[in-house]
């Protein structure tokens, strides 16, 4: 008895954030109404960014040249699906653009954390590819929709350098606090994993509402969304990882393949339309599960290299 309690507890320690990120999505998605606690998103996000940046020492090199490439591809795959599906059908075009172009998760650096990454080049890769995205989205929208439309490229980057630049000043502030102080505030850290879990239910149930909401779209169309929409998030984790090279491979591949949907969902049911706002909402369920995978290699990794004790 008592051995299998042992087993019991090495699976839970080596695989239990996978199993409890996976039971958070779920738990989302069979609670769709708790999307109306989607305003809590950005404060929580805020709240993670804080603890995360107390670690962080930002300098100019974390802007390597991978974090270069990292933006072009962003771009590139983003106008690559958009030209291989918009003979065929437009809808499924602008789905494929809309989830391609979203810049990297301001979350990114967190997730990066959590399997102890290097997070300066993450966080690089997030300035870089959500100036560039304000940049490319209101130009290149006009011209793939074929008709008139404005978005204010402040409207974009407001909410992106709020929700990034106040947790990291307020962590620069604390670092030049009394040790004692900084003590105290870094115990808040423990509280960064349950805040993700409740982001990630958060996020989840906004989905299975946006899901249920578009119940009457066709089958097939929602199918061939979900199908573009994996391929890119296959696409985007994958070419990261080419980019990042052995050193980088980990941060390259979440600088690229976790994006921040919130982003071009707003945009895709403002200026064009909800059905276009699904190929994000499937990269969501894509991007987490990737996340959750990671996550528990990570653990288990840890638990199988971590030396045994006399």
């Amino acid at each position: 008895m008592a051995e299998k309690i042992s087993e019991l507890q090495a699976f839970f320690k080596t695989q239990g954030k996978g199993i409890i990120l996976l039971l958070t999505m779920t738990a989302g998605i069979l609670v769709p109404q708790a999307h109306v606690l989607s305003g809590l998103i950005q404060s929580l996000l805020m709240v993670m960014l804080f603890f995360a940046f107390l670690d962080i020492e930002f300098k100019p090199q974390s802007f390597r040249k991978s974090v270069l490439w990292i933006s072009v591809a962003n771009i590139m795959v983003a106008f690559a699906g958009y030209a291989a599906l918009a003979p065929y059908n437009l809808t499924l075009a602008l789905a494929a653009f809309m989830t391609g172009i979203a810049p990297t998760a301001i979350a990114a650096p967190v997730i990066v954390g959590f399997i102890q990454g290097e997070m300066e080049y993450v966080i690089a890769s997030v300035l870089l590819t959500n100036l560039a995205n304000a940049l490319v989205v209101p130009l290149a929208l006009p011209f793939l929709l074929g008709q008139t439309i404005q978005i204010s490229i402040w409207e974009v980057l407001q909410p992106v350098l709020i929700v990034m630049l106040a947790p990291l000043l307020l962590a620069q502030i604390v670092s030049r606090l009394p040790k004692q102080a900084q003590t105290v505030i870094r115990k808040g850290k423990v509280a960064s994993f349950p805040l993700w879990l409740v982001n990630l239910f958060i996020i989840s149930a906004t989905a299975s509402n946006f899901l249920r909401a578009e119940a009457a779209a066709s089958i097939p169309t929602l199918l061939a969304i979900a199908l573009t929409s994996l391929v890119i998030c296959v696409i985007n984790f994958g070419l990261g990882a080419l980019l990042g090279g052995r050193a980088h491979w980990q941060e390259a591949s979440q600088s690229l393949g976790q994006k921040n949907l919130s982003f071009v969902i707003w945009i895709a049911l403002t200026f064009i339309n909800p059905l276009v706002a699904m190929g994000p909402m499937f990269y969501i369920l894509y991007h987490h599960l990737y996340n959750s995978w990671s996550i528990y290699q990570f653990e288990r990794k840890t638990k199988w290299t971590k030396p045994i004790s006399a």
